[in-house]
């Protein structure tokens, strides 16, 4: 497999000499700050890194020559001389971002300053448990590439989210592509010929609000992923949450009808059979069936096969009081899953994501007066209820976030030794 020899060596450091090892080490660690703090001095790289000035301009002058970093020119001056700044360049690397979805699946490329190129781009297929799948969805995403004219040799990783019972630190999926003996990490880097990062999508969407949205610079969030099932992300003290074995955030699993419906992971009475996408669908689908009055006929035009979460949203948007009842209904039952997770985790903000997220006050009005109901005022009340405003965007952003993370993972935490 094409591993790139300056972020990620794959356990190769065995092979280099000590100096090449602490060298190694030294640039990674300049390129981690430049990457998430942005253009920084020699004095503040020095800060940061622990290193002498001498040694940070001979490692910034080598990552220069090999086109990882560029001078930025002068900046401000702090008192004294105007330092020179210095940034990571955004053409050094680029990352493939794969949400991978029930109905359809989003592939974005961002380059290495979290940049899309061009946009994101959506391919109609159904998550089927096959080779073909993996096929089609790889054609779509090198077609993306060979569009933008980026060399394959510049691509650092892949970064997938995918929806269900998932073990990021074997690539594993129990839910989806699992009919080979292979994992879902190595059917995808036999295509790519790359490292493949892989996640649940409701973590990976976590993710992407902790690097871009509304979690951002906050330590304690969850993040529902509400579409045709329901997922949640957990951040907690600052980092993502995945559980002993990585299947953290089954939210949608949690019992919360006693004899209810059977759900798809083979338990009744599930969270997912009463407050997803699909249960929305399939309420609507029987109460239009059985001549309940509604406006959502209008924008069916009599094709109840057409009928969905968007046009359910789009129909209480409008007006529509059954509409309206029915996404309250929603909310009311994700209220009071929300308020036993309220009352373990006590968390700064709570994160509404995925197709429903759409449906904004029409469904957080409900989970609030759900959540007045049955939590505790004082450990309530500072907990923020929002729906998130990456869109579809927060899928792509999470798997390139999830890229970027592993990347850095071998990085020291503390400063580096002089």
């Amino acid at each position: 497999m094409n591993f790139d020899p300056v972020f990620l060596l794959n356990g190769n450091l065995k092979n280099l000499s000590n100096l090449g090892i602490k060298k190694y080490y030294q640039k990674k660690c300049i390129l981690k700050h430049l990457y998430r703090k942005g253009t920084l001095s020699n004095p503040e790289i020095c800060k940061l890194t622990n290193l002498s000035s001498p040694s940070i301009h001979k490692l910034l002058n080598e990552l220069i020559h090999e086109n990882l970093v560029k001078d930025e020119g002068i900046g401000k001056s702090i008192g004294g001389r105007r330092p020179n700044l210095f940034g990571i360049d955004p053409e050094a690397r680029f990352i493939i971002g794969i949400s991978l979805g029930h109905q359809s699946s989003e592939v974005a490329v961002f380059n290495i300053k979290n940049q899309i190129i061009n946009q994101i781009h959506t391919i109609d297929i159904h998550l089927h448990n096959s080779q073909a799948f993996i096929d089609k969805l790889y054609g779509f995403a090198m077609e993306i590439i060979n569009r933008s004219g980026i060399n394959m040799d510049k691509i650092l990783a892949v970064g997938i989210g995918i929806p269900g019972l998932t073990d990021p630190a074997s690539g594993s999926s129990y839910s989806h592509l699992n009919y080979s003996e292979k994992s879902v990490k190595e059917l995808f880097e036999e295509k790519f010929d790359k490292p493949v990062f892989i996640d649940n999508d409701a973590r990976v969407m976590a993710l992407g609000e902790f690097a871009f949205g509304l979690a951002k610079r906050k330590s304690n969030v969850l993040c529902l992923n509400i579409g045709s099932g329901i997922g949640m992300g957990m951040i907690l003290n600052g980092k993502l949450y995945q559980g002993n074995s990585g299947f953290a955030g089954e939210f949608g699993h949690i019992k919360i009808e006693e004899d209810g419906l059977l759900c798809m992971c083979g338990k009744r009475g599930c969270l997912e059979t009463v407050a997803s996408g699909l249960a929305l669908e399939r309420v609507a689908r029987e109460d239009i069936g059985a001549g309940k009055i509604t406006k959502i006929d209008e924008l069916l035009m009599g094709d109840l096969s057409a009928l969905s979460s968007e046009i359910i949203i789009k129909s209480a948007q409008r007006g529509d009081q059954y509409s309206i009842d029915l996404l309250a209904k929603i909310g009311e039952y994700l209220g009071k899953g929300l308020a036993t997770l309220i009352h373990l985790f006590n968390p700064e903000a709570i994160i509404i994501g995925g197709k429903v997220a759409s449906a904004e006050n029409f469904i957080t009005d409900s989970i609030q007066q759900t959540l007045n109901k049955y939590t505790i005022y004082q450990i309530k009340k500072e907990t923020l209820i929002m729906t998130s405003q990456l869109g579809e965007m927060a899928g792509v952003l999470g798997a390139m976030a999830l890229v970027m993370e592993n990347v850095f993972e071998d990085v020291p935490a503390s400063r580096m030794p002089v």
